[in-house]
């Protein structure tokens, strides 16, 4: 019987389920968010926290915790995962406690149905779009220009309740005077 045995089993044997979440946790190291069900996603979220809490042991020690880098090394697949945990999500997280992942429950998986989750750094944003965006301030400028080129274009209209109920009155009343014109 299992009783008080910790974790999933996945449906699949031990080994298999030791290099799934190897490979789970070296991927989402790597491209700081992955596509996955949600039993996997809940399933790994335990060993990233441990991975990422050995980064943050290490970066905080002087000259780096030797034993927690050999640990997270026999870890993960491969050097490229380990240099961004180190250089990056360590330093990123040095100030945070805990919760360094978040899960997105996105719709179900076509072939069976299997509901799919988006597991992701908290830290993470696409450097790409960062990168391509425009300053905060010349953007908020082209707005407000918009904004004034729209509102003279169109006269504003009373937003109040009081406004909105006049001019509902008047709408029906024009509606009731073509009825009786036709008639």
């Amino acid at each position: 019987m299992r009783h008080l045995k910790a974790g999933k089993r996945l449906g699949v044997t031990s080994s298999h389920r030791k290099a799934m979440m190897r490979n789970l946790v070296t991927s989402l190291l790597e491209h700081g968010q992955i596509k996955t069900t949600v039993t996997r996603a809940k399933e790994m979220r335990k060993l990233a926290d441990k991975m990422i809490g050995l980064a943050k042991r290490s970066e905080a020690t002087e000259g780096g915790d030797l034993h927690a880098k050999r640990q997270v090394m026999s870890f993960l697949n491969n050097k490229e995962s380990y240099r961004r945990l180190f250089e990056e999500w360590g330093p990123a997280f040095a100030q945070r406690q805990g919760g360094y992942t978040r899960i997105y429950k996105l719709g179900n998986r076509l072939g069976d149905n299997t509901q799919m989750a988006l597991i992701q750094l908290i830290g993470f944003d696409k450097a790409e779009e960062v990168s391509a965006k425009a300053p905060k301030s010349e953007v908020r400028e082209e707005v407000t220009e918009a904004l004034k080129e729209t509102q003279q274009e169109a006269p504003a209209k009373a937003s109040t309740k009081k406004a909105k109920v006049e001019e509902a009155v008047e709408v029906t009343e024009e509606a009731a005077k073509a009825k009786g014109e036709e008639a």
